[in-house]
């Protein structure tokens, strides 16, 4: 059974169904996807039950219903994407239950040496790293996952070497998006615990040995200069670092998404230009905006619920568990980056994870618990 576990962990969070499409072919891609998905139900039907939250039930079968109106397209495709949606959040929830803190944190780090792997053996042209992941924007979102749970770790020192390679893995990506989140979760960590101020060391030689290293890593020249001119006294390139900005890209879509606000303009229709006829090559790189857009206003108000509901209630626990809140934060924002949200099964695990954690938080059970002199029900692993 412990196998089976780190199995399926290992197909989630490290994005290997996808990777093996892209690296090994369509043979190696389809048989990945076979084996996620036989492990996901393999491991619900040998675990204890637990019900799905109700909200991501709901808000998978809002979502196929209203946008699969107004939907042209693949029949065949758009059943088996909501076939997949659901296998996994009903399927995984045993899983997620029984993954620890640790657990989680540990198979996250091992997608973040990947893309120090990618950057050091792997080079390319494009000079921006994803390592198991390919897309730099999606291993941004693991590496901020994984310093998050860094604050979990006690002892200092290994604290600070992780932290250090989880750094140095997101700069390699070059995503603005990270740069400017790791600054914020730093500060929320510090709100949290003054101590927690050490973790800016990890940052700042992390920057240093990038710097260091930037003349044997192939870095995409043009992000890296601009990331280089935010730490000289030259003048700061904000023209490169505004570039292409996601704002730019949710603008492309402003008159598609107020044509109809009420069910949207059907499935994927936000996607780009491979499922859309309104001439936008990329897609709109905002799940939110996806929401509206192809759905209507309802999807887009859900999304907005569940995700303040993340971040509110994980506020509660900021002394404790910081984690928690520096991972409800990048859930929330990642969201104003990226389009994919019904098929990117490693956003849905984190987001499931924290959704049960928040809600039942182990120490509030832990403690109400002992207070009352009784075992506590369900239990969640720490």
């Amino acid at each position: 059974m412990i196998i089976l576990k780190y199995l399926t962990l290992a197909l989630i969070l490290l994005n290997l169904p996808t990777f093996g499409l892209t690296a090994f072919g369509s043979t190696a891609g389809s048989f990945l996807s076979a084996l996620l998905f036989g492990c996901i139900a393999l491991y619900y039907f040998l675990s204890e039950k637990e019900a799905t939250p109700l909200i991501f039930v709901l808000l998978g079968v809002y979502y196929y219903l209203i946008s699969g109106i107004n939907y042209f397209g693949d029949t065949r495709e758009f059943i088996i994407d909501a076939i997949k949606y659901f296998i996994f959040i009903v399927g995984s929830i045993s899983l997620i239950r029984e993954t620890s803190r640790k657990e989680l944190g540990v198979v996250l780090f091992i997608g973040v040496l990947s893309v120090i792997i990618n950057a050091f053996l792997f080079s390319t042209a494009y000079g921006r790293y994803g390592g198991l992941y390919l897309n730099p924007n999606r291993a941004g979102l693991t590496c901020l996952a994984a310093f998050s749970l860094s604050f979990i770790i006690k002892h200092k020192i290994l604290k600070l070497s992780v932290q250090l390679i989880i750094v140095v893995a997101g700069i390699m990506t070059l995503s603005r998006y990270f740069l400017l989140l790791l600054f914020i979760i730093n500060v929320i960590a510090i709100i949290s615990n003054r101590k927690n101020g050490i973790s800016l060391f990890a940052g700042t030689f992390g920057i240093i040995l990038i710097f260091s290293l930037s003349s044997i890593l192939q870095l995409n020249t043009e992000r890296f200069e601009a990331f280089e001119s935010l730490f000289s006294d030259d003048e700061v390139q904000t023209e490169t670092i505004s570039r292409g900005s996601r704002s730019e890209t949710w603008a492309l879509y402003t008159d598609v998404i107020l044509e109809n606000v009420l069910i949207g303009q059907g499935y994927k229709t936000l996607h780009g230009r491979q499922y859309n006829n309104v001439g936008v090559q990329t897609g709109v790189h905002n799940t939110y905006l996806m929401a509206l857009g192809e759905a209507g206003f309802i999807l887009f108000f859900m999304f907005i619920f569940i995700y303040i509901y993340l971040f509110t209630k994980s506020t509660k626990y900021l002394r404790e568990n910081v984690e928690y809140v520096c991972l409800s934060f990048v859930l929330m924002t990642f969201l104003l980056v990226s389009h994919n949200y019904f098929d990117n099964y490693l956003l849905l695990f984190l987001t499931i994870w924290l959704y049960r954690r928040v809600k039942n938080n182990p120490l509030t059970q832990v403690r109400r618990h002992n207070k009352e002199g009784t075992t506590p029900i369900n239990p969640i692993t720490f």
